[in-house]
C-alpha cells in the first residue's frame, strides 16, 4: 500500500509542476535582450467584464541599446474569476476603442488580437482560459518576440485565426447583450496617451 501511495504522490507532483504559472502571473526574470524591472498588482483592470471580477498582475522590461536607447516593454496578465465568454467580451471592449486600429495576427505560430496606435504604442493581445494576456511595445519598436514566445509558452492563445476563441475552449461564449449596449465604455488607463509604459 506504502509504495501505491507514493507513485500517487509523485505523480501529483510532477503534474502540478510541468503545469503550473508563476506565482505573480508575471516572468520576473531577464527575457533575451530585455532585462525584467518591476512588477506590479492591480484591481483597476483594463478590461472590465461585468459579474466576473479580476485583478491585474504587470511587469515592465527594459532592453538598453548603446548609451542612449532604451526600450521598454509592458507584460499584463490579468486573471479572471472565470473564463466564460472571456474571448468575446474582451474582443467587444477591444474593437469600440476608437483610436487604435484592432486586426488579428499571427505572432510565433499563434492567433492573437493586435491594437496599433499609430505613432503611440502596439499590442499583442489574447485569451487563454480565464487570462487576458497583453504585450506592449512603443510604436518605433517592433513588438518583442522574445516576451511574446515565453507568455504564449505560458498562455497559450484560445483565438483563432477570425480572433474569436476555438470551439471547446474555456473561453468560448458569446458576450452578454448588456455589453454590447454599452456604447460609453472608458479607455483603460494603460491604453491612454501617455501612460507609463
Amino acid at each position: 500500500m506504502r509504495p501505491m501511495y507514493l507513485v500517487t504522490m509523485l505523480l501529483a507532483l510532477l503534474t502540478a509542476c510541468g503545469s503550473s504559472l508563476p506565482e505573480r502571473y508575471v516572468i520576473e526574470h531577464d527575457l533575451g535582450a530585455f532585462g525584467y524591472r518591476r512588477y506590479q498588482k492591480t484591481l483597476d483592470v483594463e478590461i472590465v467584464v461585468e459579474g466576473n471580477p479580476a485583478v491585474g498582475h504587470t511587469a515592465s522590461y527594459m532592453r538598453r541599446e548603446g548609451d542612449k536607447q532604451v526600450a521598454v516593454t509592458t507584460a499584463f496578465v490579468t486573471v479572471y474569476q472565470h473564463a466564460a465568454s472571456l474571448a468575446a467580451e474582451a474582443r467587444e471592449r477591444l474593437t469600440t476603442l476608437s483610436s487604435y486600429q484592432f486586426s488579428v495576427r499571427e505572432l510565433a505560430g499563434a492567433d492573437v488580437w493586435s491594437l496599433d496606435g499609430g505613432k503611440s504604442e502596439r499590442w499583442a493581445i489574447w485569451v487563454s482560459g480565464p487570462y487576458l494576456v497583453k504585450i506592449g511595445a512603443p510604436a518605433s519598436e517592433e513588438l518583442p518576440m522574445e516576451l511574446v514566445k515565453a507568455y504564449l509558452a505560458l498562455y497559450p492563445s484560445d483565438l483563432d485565426e477570425h480572433g474569436r476563441a476555438k470551439a471547446g475552449k474555456s473561453s468560448a461564449g458569446a458576450a452578454k447583450a448588456a455589453a454590447a449596449e454599452d456604447k460609453d465604455l472608458p479607455l483603460p488607463a494603460s491604453l491612454r496617451e501617455g501612460a507609463p509604459r
